[in-house]
């Protein structure tokens, strides 16, 4: 294994989609927290730093092609996988970099002021040296106005798996082999430790710990991947949110809001007297340190800001009503029992279901919404902190605001071929354009196998040719079929399964994908 200024090298990092790092994602969290978003109907420059294999900028590029995207990763394996799936979907609004951040931060690049600098994990996962670098970054190219996204393991709540990184790293050191099979040591001997009755394992039962311990078991590639940069990284660090906003403060960056959007709402997740503890913060990184200990955070979603504007009351009502939310989910699949990073919520059905019912006829502005009888005598800015739960969820979203420059979703049709042909041949990438959206969906496997299906044979094919050709990608790579975790007893029962599945999908998730443009064909349905 190798390390390039302490971050692991010689496995690529999950090609996955972060929905926190879209501007769209991010102007709404800004206009709830009452401070003036990046104007996104004109053009717009974004920046992701450390971007892996870069399914996140592609989707964003191909969902926002008036928008001009830059995204940096030292890896050129991942930059060369990343100029591969762009280049083919025939993306030009996108420029790939492998570049360190002291070479990014140094102006090695020529580069645009910047309007949106995102960054997922990264900012946790290399040296203080290299945060100095990302600050330096921010401080050259950020807009007045322009926003940062950063997302890293958090204190208090990851302080008791600091131990179990430092057993990781130190256990794969010493062997030999790629970074996966060291892992799985690793793992192993950990397993060992705790059947021993190691005490750190017996006196630290706390949530974080037991979700990373939970995870370590997982041993699929992908898990193998994240785990990888996640753990062996030898900056690898857990952060207060307060030194967090000292380093950024360098670069007069605010903090504005967290973008997991139910942290707005304390009174879903704290207790009366919490509350009062929390309102007596007036110093906002004492605030936010307070929340951290009452809530005993181990991830945090920052959302920063050069140069806050306050926006009027009247002004955030008019720009959070004119919001358009578009329902994500399958309406006979939404639940109102949520577990989201505040813990389980339970929200009610008087008010979530109309909400949800009107969303299944098509998007709704957050004006429509407070129409609802159900919703009356609520203001825009309580209904669309409702709706930030079912944002919160994926369930819903937020629909990108109508553009100067928009190609009709011509780009994201594009990169969606792109990957449904990759989907048939491998499961790598996990998420599909949405330009409704100007971002992504997660996509499952077998709904991406579906979609591949589709764009192979034709908006003709029949429900059973498209089984068929799921089953043979399914076999291609080698991946099981499962019902209540268990696999089917036979072949035909497996070809039934699929075929099952693949009505399912056809009859319920077709019709969201062609709202949120996800797929344009006009398939005729199971």
């Amino acid at each position: 294994m190798d390390w390039h200024e302490g971050y692991v090298d010689g496995i690529d990092y999950l090609a996955d989609y972060f929905r926190e790092q879209s501007p769209v994602h991010l102007n709404f969290a800004c206009a709830l927290a009452g401070v003036e978003p990046v104007p996104l109907e004109r053009a717009f420059t974004a920046f992701e730093l450390g971007c892996g294999q870069g399914l996140t900028s592609a989707i964003l590029a191909a969902s926002n092609p008036h928008g001009r995207f830059y995204a940096a990763d030292f890896n050129p394996a991942q930059i060369t996988a990343a100029q591969a799936l762009a280049g083919q979907a025939g993306l030009d609004n996108v420029q790939w970099l492998e570049n360190s951040f002291a070479e990014l931060a140094a102006g090695a690049v020529a580069l645009p002021p910047l309007d949106f600098i995102t960054m997922h994990g990264v900012y946790s996962w290399v040296n203080q040296e290299n945060r100095r670098h990302i600050v330096r970054f921010i401080q050259r190219y950020l807009k007045p106005g322009g926003v940062v996204y950063v997302s890293y393991n958090a204190l208090p709540g990851c302080s008791g798996i600091l131990p179990l990184q430092r057993l990781l790293l130190e256990h794969t050191s010493l062997q030999a082999g790629g970074p996966s099979r060291q892992l799985t040591q690793a793992a192993s001997h950990v397993a060992q430790l705790r059947e021993a009755g190691a005490a750190y394992f017996a006196d630290n039962d706390s949530a974080a710990l037991r979700r990373h311990l939970k995870g370590l078991q997982e041993s699929t590639p992908e898990s193998r991947r994240y785990q990888a940069h996640e753990y062996l990284n030898r900056g690898w660090d857990a952060l207060y949110h307060a030194d967090v906003a000292r380093d950024l403060a360098d670069a007069r960056l605010e903090y504005v809001s967290s973008a997991d959007l139910c942290w707005n709402l304390p009174a879903r997740y704290l207790t009366p007297p919490q509350r009062a503890l929390l309102e007596e913060q007036t110093l906002p990184a004492l605030r936010e340190t307070v929340r951290d200990v009452l809530m005993n955070t181990a991830f945090r979603r920052d959302i920063f800001v050069r140069g806050t504007r306050r926006m009027h009351p009247l002004r955030q009502a008019d720009w959070l009503g004119r919001c358009r939310l578009a329902l994500s989910a399958v309406r006979e699949h939404a639940v109102l029992s949520l577990n989201l990073p505040i813990g389980a919520v339970e929200l009610e059905d008087a008010l979530f279901n109309p909400m949800l019912d009107a969303l299944a006829e098509g998007p709704r502005t957050v004006h429509e919404l407070a129409q609802l009888p159900a919703l009356r005598g609520k203001s825009v800015l309580e209904v669309a902190r409702l709706a930030s739960l079912l944002v919160d969820s994926e369930q819903v979203s937020v629909c990108a605001p109508p553009a100067a420059g928009g190609d009709g979703g011509a780009a994201a049709g594009r990169l969606n071929a792109v990957l449904a042909q990759r989907a048939c041949e491998d499961s790598r990438y996990r998420a599909l354009a949405a330009p409704l959206l100007g971002g992504g969906v997660k996509t499952p496997l077998l709904q991406r196998l579906v979609h591949g299906a589709l764009h192979a044979l034709g908006a003709g094919a029949e429900a059973g040719q498209l089984a068929a050709h799921v089953c043979r990608s399914l076999e291609r790579q080698e991946q099981a079929v499962q019902r209540d975790g268990c696999e089917p007893a036979s072949a035909e029962v497996r070809r039934r399964e699929v075929d099952s599945a693949v009505r399912a999908i056809l009859a319920l998730r077709l019709p969201v994908w062609r709202q949120l443009g996800v797929l344009t064909t006009n398939h005729k349905g199971p």
